[in-house]
């Protein structure tokens, strides 16, 4: 939750004044809208450096080791002066690791080690393989070149060369491009050496022409999942900012996949690319070339051979920390509003989602509940009575409750003022800090504010204490961290040591309401049809209205451009001292402008010194290392379940994540999926979208579509901005209606999605995929508008308004055919795979693939426990040979860590069903239900175990072939066979 459209003027206009003067440099360096091509580079922001890399001749090798695990020591030494945007650094060591047959580690850095690195208890490194930390036992080949210095690496099995920094194998360009519709200077590149300065690093690569790129997040990029490889400039620096287009947003992930079509044996192969360094960079692609370009750090690099997308996937997660295996209830759907402005608003959003009938599993409550938007403090209409009594209400019923936790903790207003969370912490001296030791205080919600150092070993303390202490009244489920990349509506501290606060000219945010934000889906007039945002008014259809009936341009791709605590435990043995830590000399293409705009300043320290310059980009991760530490302490033995908004690589261990503010468009609705699918490829897959659109106003059509494209999503949450009108599910009838059915199939689905992220966990595989991750086909490279959940479920949602029907593809290799979730129906592919299915509002796209085997819940009910008391279901739909085949893993859904676990294989063949059964957990709930598609000859009788089913069981449609045997009572902790004749 961030500020609405209606309110950023106003909030920050007072700070204005306070803004540090931009100077004359940074105003040339950034991108300033240029309608034609240029040839200047991107200009130093220091008259000391002179932003030159034509200069800079690179390295060459001084000294090279063999190191006793099979891998290399290479000293390199600097051949000339280069100083383009930093200090030169003379001397530098490169370490070359075989840590698996899958995974190359290549480490440049400075031989003093003055940069900054990601400590370990922030990301810890993966572990080596002993059988495999050797160059025979690895798929990858590190080559080099001495003089000047440059390395490739190479994929044995088709000596396929995939990183390749030799100059003469890289285009240059001194032209720019357009980027979002302006040229960019930022792409203009005109030399590739190796650049490794104080505050600027710079490493290039060669890529194929047509290079099929995905990753290089967050980001939510024009071209879709596929990104563009002709022109993208990509930053990382995190900032808050509503889920803008190409830039830089939320969270930080240094890391892609790139795909190719080998021709001579039909086959995709796949690798990954992951860059370890947390400072403010820029990585560009253009055609031929990926550029690397830091302003600190190290190039920390690790390659994975893959050559599966899904092994590219399983490789990185495996390396950056396996996604935590989330708790059941957290797969039910969630509900919340900015504008809930008391327990009694909070408890009759509950109590109309019931007498609809929607199922409800979580409910949330925005700032709403804080007392003047202070986190920790209760709102007059959230008195501690009632609001306690209300989420024990909640826990009688089966459902769960959020509340939501801002990044910044207020200030003191006066001598008078009381806030304990901020008093603890100040006792303890565990606030961020100006560079003249003083507090930096900022202003977000709740006016003046203070910042946690997460690096400081006794902010641990203070923020479990205020978590504990906020228990004892909301017996919260999970938290909600929000406006942690860290955000702050001034650019600058409001005090330090010669401006107390009280002498500040910063003046606190005025948040009073203008009006309700008028933004409705592009086709809806409300001047015309009013504010109900109905799907029609008096019998006419409501989109479109003033002539015009806009498409989703998003559909749109082009890939080519015009052509013209984990706790802190001592002190890093250097701490760097950034000489340009305001202005770096490369200004990096941060879309908010100074490094400071919006966010903490880079000048503000940490414990021990340690300069936010540095660590920006793992604010929000150490914020969530130190809430799933206190979510541990807090409820020992269950899984921590919070939900956050800035994010690093890795983190997924810890986390879920939604995809920030986004708007209620049809645009963003398809946006979502490329979000999904790229948090997958990042090992953070329990993630998902404001369904319906945050900001501005959603309508019956687009609010109806969505609910029921996020049902099929992992994390599933209609939220949305405060004045906008309602959007909750029982608004309109229709999406009452859709949203029962969507709802449904996902709770059916749970025993699927649990066993998705079973195996995530255990070996990063993504639980939600592209098509070409299933299917290897060059065609199925640009597909962001379907989706697989699995290997068995394919979504195909309607993206477009005033559609009732939607072309998709529906894969055939081998044989493969797609069933209808809803009717059993096969798809016919006879003449294509691309098919026209017809999808009125209130339906979706929802096809399992043959040869599957899913174990389902057996009745969706209204809570996810009662959905799991009604025992399970198996839905069989055999293949062309009549084979089917599936597995699952089925846990009490709540312990942490799962020691409890039992995995069932259920394999379909020659007239019979059999299972398997391993593992230690006790499954209490009983197989009711079977049902088999594909048998176009009605079986005579069936056996269970070698007992007759009776009769008034067994219900057969022809039309479908499909068997469904009924009153079963199946233990699933025993192996059976079901057969027929």
């Amino acid at each position: 939750m961030r500020l609405t459209i209606f309110t950023v003027f106003t909030a920050l206009s007072p700070f204005l004044i306070l803004a540090a003067p931009v100077s004359e440099y940074t105003l040339n360096a950034r991108d300033a809208g240029q309608s034609t091509s240029g040839r200047t580079p991107v200009i130093s922001q220091q008259p000391t450096f002179s932003g030159d890399v034509t200069q800079c001749q690179g390295y060459s090798i001084d000294q090279t080791t063999s190191t006793s695990t099979g891998g290399l020591l290479i000293t390199l030494k600097l051949l000339d002066k280069c100083a383009a945007y930093g200090n030169d650094i003379n001397y530098l060591e490169v370490s070359v690791e075989y840590e698996t047959s899958t995974r190359l580690h290549v480490h440049i850095y400075d031989k003093d080690q003055h940069q900054y690195q990601v400590p370990e208890y922030v990301l810890p490194r993966p572990k080596s393989s002993a059988s495999s930390s050797d160059s025979d036992s690895c798929e990858l080949k590190f080559d080099y070149k001495q003089n000047p210095f440059e390395f490739w690496i190479t994929r044995k099995e088709d000596e396929a060369i995939l990183f390749d920094t030799r100059s003469k194998n890289i285009p240059t360009y001194e032209e720019s491009i357009q980027v979002e519709g302006a040229y960019s200077n930022y792409t203009v590149l005109p030399s590739h050496s190796l650049i490794f300065e104080d505050q600027y690093l710079q490493l290039s690569s060669a890529l194929p022409d047509g290079a099929n790129i995905y990753g290089l997040g967050e980001v939510i990029a024009g071209s879709g999942y596929r990104r563009n490889e002709s022109a993208t400039v990509q930053t990382f620096w995190t900032r808050d900012v509503g889920d803008p287009v190409d830039e830089n947003m939320y969270g930080v992930h240094p890391m892609y996949m790139e795909v190719r079509w080998n021709e001579t044996c039909n086959k995709l192969n796949s690798h990954g690319i992951f860059l370890l360094n947390s400072n403010g960079m820029d990585v560009i692609l253009r055609d031929g070339v990926i550029e690397y370009r830091a302003i600190g750090g190290t190039f920390d690099f690790y390659f994975f051979s893959g050559p599966s997308p899904n092994e590219v996937a399983s490789q990185y997660a495996q390396a950056v920390g396996l996604p935590q295996v989330m708790p059941e209830w957290s797969f039910g759907f969630h509900l919340c509003r900015w504008g809930y402005t008391s327990v009694e608003d909070t408890r009759t959003t509950v109590r109309r989602m019931r007498e609809a009938g929607i199922p409800l599993e979580v409910q949330w409550n925005d700032i709403d509940w804080m007392r003047a938007y202070r986190e920790f403090q209760f709102d007059q209409n959230y008195a501690p009575a009632d609001y306690k009594a209300f989420i024990d209400e909640l826990h009688s019923m089966n459902q769960h409750y959020i509340p939501i936790i801002d990044a910044a903790i207020g200030y003191l207003y006066n001598d008078s003022d009381v806030f304990d969370v901020y008093s603890r912490g100040h006792e303890l001296d565990v606030w961020m800090k100006n560079p003249d030791g003083t507090e930096y205080i900022g202003a977000v919600w709740p006016g003046f504010t203070v910042f946690p150092d997460w690096f400081n070993p006794k902010m641990q303390q203070v923020w479990t204490e205020a978590f504990r202490n906020l228990s004892q009244v909301v017996d919260f489920d999970g938290i909600w961290l929000d406006m942690n990349e860290p955000s702050s509506f001034v650019d600058g501290s409001a005090s330090n040591s010669t401006i107390a606060i009280e002498n500040t000219t910063v003046v606190p945010p005025n948040y009073t309401p203008q009006a309700p934000p008028v933004d409705f889906p592009e086709g809806y007039w409300p001047n015309i049809s009013g504010y109900s945002g109905n799907i029609s008014i008096n019998g006419t259809l409501s989109y479109g209205q003033n002539g015009t009936a806009p498409k989703n341009e998003a559909l749109r791709r082009s890939y080519t451009a015009e052509i013209e605590h984990a706790k802190r435990q001592t002190i890093p043995d250097h701490i760097p001292q950034i000489p340009f830590v305001d202005e770096p000399p490369y200004p990096i293409r941060n879309q908010a402008g100074r490094l400071s705009a919006k966010t903490v300043s880079p000048n503000a320290t940490h414990y021990g010194g340690l300069q936010e310059y540095n660590v920006h980009n793992l604010w929000g991760t150490m914020e969530e290392l130190a809430t799933h530490t206190t979510l541990l302490d807090l409820k020992p033995g269950k899984r921590p379940f919070m939900v956050a908004r800035s994010t690093f690589a890795g983190i997924g261990r810890k986390t879920a994540h939604w995809l920030g503010d986004n708007y209620s468009t049809f645009a963003y609705m398809k946006r979502a999926i490329q979000g999904v699918l790229q948090f997958n490829l990042f090992g953070i897959p329990m993630v998902g979208p404001d369904t319906c659109g945050f900001n501005g106003n959603t309508d019956e059509e687009l609010c109806n579509r969505w609910m029921q494209l996020s049902a099929f999503f992992p994390f599933y949450r209609n939220h949305n901005t405060k004045l906008a009108i309602s959007q909750e599910p029982y608004v309109w009838d229709s999406v009452r209606d859709a949203s029962i059915k969507a709802i449904h199939a996902r709770y059916a689905l749970l025993p699927y999605w649990q066993t998705l992220f079973a195996k995530a966990s255990e070996s990063g595989l993504p639980p939600v995929r592209p098509l070409f991750h299933e299917f290897a086909s060059p065609s199925y490279l640009s597909i962001d508008t379907q989706f697989l959940i699995g290997p068995s479920i394919l979504v195909t949602p309607v993206l477009q308004p005033n559609a009732s029907s939607v072309h998709g593809v529906f894969p055939r290799t081998n044989g493969v055919f797609w069933v209808d979730w809803w009717t059993h129906s096969k798809v016919d592919t006879s003449k294509s795979e691309n098919v026209s299915i017809s999808l009125p509002l209130g339906e979706i796209g929802v096809h399992v693939r043959s040869g599957s085997v899913l174990l389902l819940y057996d009745q969706p009910e209204y809570t996810v426990k009662e959905t799991r008391d009604s025992g399970h279901g198996l839905l069989v739909v055999l293949d062309g040979k009549g084979y089917a085949e599936g597995d699952a893993k089925i846990d009490d859904g709540e312990s942490y860590p799962v020691n409890d676990l039992s995995c069932l294989s259920f394999v379909a063949s020659n007239n019979c069903i059999t299972t398997t059964h391993q593992g230690n957990y006790d499954i209490e709930n009983k197989l009711k239900s079977v049902t088999v598609i594909g048998l176009w000859i009605q079986p005579s009788q069936f056996t269970l175990n070698g007992k007759k089913v009776n009769s008034n069981q067994i219900k057969y449609d022809a039309s479908v072939g499909r068997v469904k045997i009924n009153g079963l009572q199946g233990d699933l902790n025993q192996g059976w066979v079901l057969k027929w004749e």
